[in-house]
Order: C-alpha cells, then sequence, then structure tokens
C-alpha cells in the first residue's frame, strides 16, 4: 500500500499549492486587463510573491509524486485517488481562508470520499500494473 500513501502526499502537495496560489493571488489582486501597461507590473508581482512561488513548488511536488505514481500503478487507480486534493483543498480553504462552504459543496465531498473508498477498495489484490508496458528501442542502426 506504499502507492495509496504516494498518492495521497502528492494529493495533500495539490491542495496545499492550491491554497498557497489563492492566498498568494487574492493578497496581488485583479489586472485590469484593459492597461496592457499594467500587466508586467502585475506579472512581476505575481512572480516573485513568496505564497505563489511556494503554492507553484508544492504542485510541482505534486506533479513529481503523480509521475511516480503512475509509473508504479495503473492510471484508472491513481487518477481517482488524486481527488483527495478536492477534500484537503476544501477544508484548508474553510480554515486558513475563511471561504464559506455550502451544504451542497459539502454534500460533493462526501460523493468524492465515497468514490475514492471505491476506488481503493476495488482495486483487487494490488493497484500495480498487471505488465508494464516497455518502451522499444527505436534507435536507427546504420
Amino acid at each position: 500500500m506504499k502507492i495509496i500513501g504516494i498518492i495521497l502526499i502528492a494529493a495533500l502537495c495539490a491542495a496545499v499549492g492550491e491554497t498557497f496560489l489563492s492566498y498568494g493571488m487574492r493578497r496581488i489582486g485583479d489586472i485590469d486587463w484593459r492597461s496592457p501597461s499594467q500587466w508586467a507590473g502585475w506579472f512581476g508581482t505575481v512572480i516573485t510573491s513568496p505564497y505563489i512561488v511556494i503554492g507553484t513548488a508544492l504542485l510541482a511536488c505534486f506533479f513529481f509524486l503523480y509521475l511516480v505514481s503512475l509509473s508504479q500503478a495503473d492510471l484508472s487507480f491513481v487518477m481517482p485517488l488524486t481527488a483527495f486534493s478536492y477534500i484537503a483543498a476544501a477544508f484548508l480553504a474553510k480554515i486558513f481562508l475563511k471561504e464559506q462552504i455550502s451544504w451542497l459543496r459539502w454534500s460533493g465531498i462526501i460523493v468524492i470520499v465515497l468514490g475514492i473508498t471505491l476506488i481503493a477498495m476495488g482495486s483487487g489484490n494490488s493497484p500495480v500494473h498487471a505488465s508494464p508496458v516497455k518502451a522499444e528501442n527505436t534507435a536507427v542502426s546504420e
């Protein structure tokens, strides 16, 4: 079950990363798209914001762990488990960003939890590839 741990850490990185991005962008504010002269300054503020940098780094960590997961398990197993990030993001948004989450959104989160549970339980003996696809040697011989 090591792969489930990797996927859950990846999903947590995604949720925390998205939370940092949201917080950072709220601090920066919206851009006036009608004023191209302000675009460079806004972009500079975005890429130098520590919240945006941390969020981007965490999302890069998610992507790396996602690739690791895909190398060890089927996409049909890995992808649904990454939905754990939606659950974590909702809790992080509620706690740290003080977002109001409606009962309809909480209902959706419950449906996601049930789906993740079904995927994890229905994986059979192992979520690992039955027979991995190996890259063929495509070098041209002279």
